[in-house]
């Protein structure tokens, strides 16, 4: 009787395998989308809660929801130490910073402004000191930043009538050296210094219609942030 039971009821080992192959072909067909999707290709993505931009080595180490962004990076070694470069083509930049000993970490505050002229706000600090600042319980300053601003040109100044008529970003009342006029890449920009919190070496820049804030912060002359901020400036690009 019990082999008339199987006989009659074929199909439940039958569903059964169907089942089990339906399973094992959808892992097989995930895991090669999978592979194909994680070449080892340096992708950056962006926390959108922190701001923090990060190198992953391949789209599948990036965390959900973060955001991927469309640069371009390039690992490499300088002195014996490891540096990163940043390009975007949607903004014309390219810069370096060192990853390690004693690194940078990059973080996207472009969501902290409310002014619509603001492309994009980009700062590198130091790593160990920003971790030191989220992880603190009492509030205190940020430490100082490379700050890389990047605005729209609305109303077609030339680069030193923005600094004269933007006086709440460029902080040029606050200037402590003369204002000096130079080419930056084939670029008209300014250069001077102002002091506050910080002591603060700032370039700006107009190239193809945006203008471009950069901004060295240190508390002394021979900090190591500002040859850093230095050395950046010698490697940076627009295009």
């Amino acid at each position: 009787m019990l082999n008339n039971f199987f006989k009659k009821n074929n199909i439940i080992p039958t569903i059964f395998f169907v089942v089990v192959f339906v399973i094992v072909s959808f892992y097989f067909f995930m895991d090669k989308d999978r592979g194909e999707n994680c070449v080892e290709v340096l992708t950056d993505a962006r926390n959108p809660e922190t701001g923090e931009i990060k190198e992953f080595p391949n789209l599948c180490d990036i965390p959900d929801g973060w955001d991927v962004l469309e640069t371009d990076r390039e690992q490499f070694e300088r002195n014996n130490q490891l540096w990163t470069r940043y390009r975007n083509d949607d903004l014309g930049i390219r810069f370096e910073y060192r990853l390690n000993p004693d690194g940078y970490i990059l973080i996207d505050s472009k969501n902290q402004w409310t002014d619509e002229n603001v492309v994009e706000s980009l700062n590198l600090f130091n790593k160990k000191e920003y971790e030191e600042l989220l992880e603190s319980d009492i509030p205190r300053e940020y430490p100082p930043s490379i700050s890389v601003l990047i605005f729209k040109n609305s109303k077609n100044y030339s680069v030193k009538e923005w600094i004269e008529k933007e006086k709440m970003i460029s902080n040029i009342e606050f200037a402590v050296s003369e204002i000096e006029e130079l080419d930056f890449s084939g670029s008209p920009a300014v250069r001077y210094k102002i002091s506050g919190l910080y002591e603060n070496e700032i370039l700006v820049v107009l190239n193809n219609g945006l203008i471009y804030y950069i901004n060295g912060a240190y508390l002394e002359e021979d900090s190591q942030i500002r040859k850093d901020f230095l050395e950046m400036l010698d490697h940076f690009s627009l295009y």
